[in-house]
């Protein structure tokens, strides 16, 4: 469908909205879809996200343009959407990454039911591309960053995705840094049964409105 924009920016934001529309109709209703930028109550702010998923307990700051600013403590996961995948593309999302990583809570406090594997304040990465490069070598690029440059999953939908395996989304296998699955489908069904582990929580988290005001 959005191969017909021959409009470069016209088409991601096509692509774009088919994601936030496809999780809109599969996730648990505790989250809502945005776009924007995390801040947290020390001033520091994230670079532009496609997607952010945040708990709809959450305030939320939304502009005319769209694009949202949302509150650390708010956050769930987060999406860069690709059309294709390069090495330099690549290297913009790392520092995207990183500069989500780098925001902190205001406190630790709050309460949650339900599955109790991830990790309370950690903000899941997701990377989702419509054509790129072999996972094998994909996987080759991220097993070689920081660890505060490489995100929690990436998707190819033409090949398969990659999980971190480190037996929080999925149990361990094996010694190597990401799961592979070399299938789109399979990587789908993945991809939505780490989501529904991740958003489909009841989340309540505490936030010191007075260090964002100070």
């Amino acid at each position: 469908m959005t191969k017909v924009l021959g409009h470069s920016v016209t088409a991601g934001s096509a692509r774009e909205r088919l994601i936030q529309d496809f999780l809109l109709a599969h996730l648990p209703e505790m989250t809502s879809v945005v776009s924007g930028v995390i801040i947290d109550s020390e001033g520091r702010r994230s670079k532009q996200q496609d997607i952010v998923l945040m708990l709809k307990s959450m305030p939320r700051l939304p502009f005319a343009s769209g694009h949202d600013l949302i509150f650390q403590e708010g956050t769930v996961a987060t999406f860069e959407i690709k059309t294709d995948i390069t090495p330099s593309v690549l290297e913009a999302i790392f520092l995207n990454i990183e500069s989500v990583k780098a925001l902190s809570p205001s406190t630790l406090e709050g309460v949650q039911l339900g599955d109790l594997d991830w990790p309370y304040n950690r903000i899941l990465n997701v990377i989702l591309t419509y054509g790129g490069s072999p996972l094998e070598s994909i996987e080759q690029t991220l097993v070689a960053l920081q660890e505060a440059r490489q995100p929690d999953v990436y998707f190819d939908l033409t090949k398969g995705i990659l999980v971190k395996n480190e037996g929080v989304l999925f149990g361990v296998s094996g010694s190597s840094s990401y799961l592979v699955f070399n299938d789109p489908a399979v990587g789908l069904a993945r991809l939505l049964a780490l989501l529904s582990k991740v958003t489909g929580r009841l989340v309540m988290r505490g936030v010191q409105w007075e260090s964002y005001i100070s």
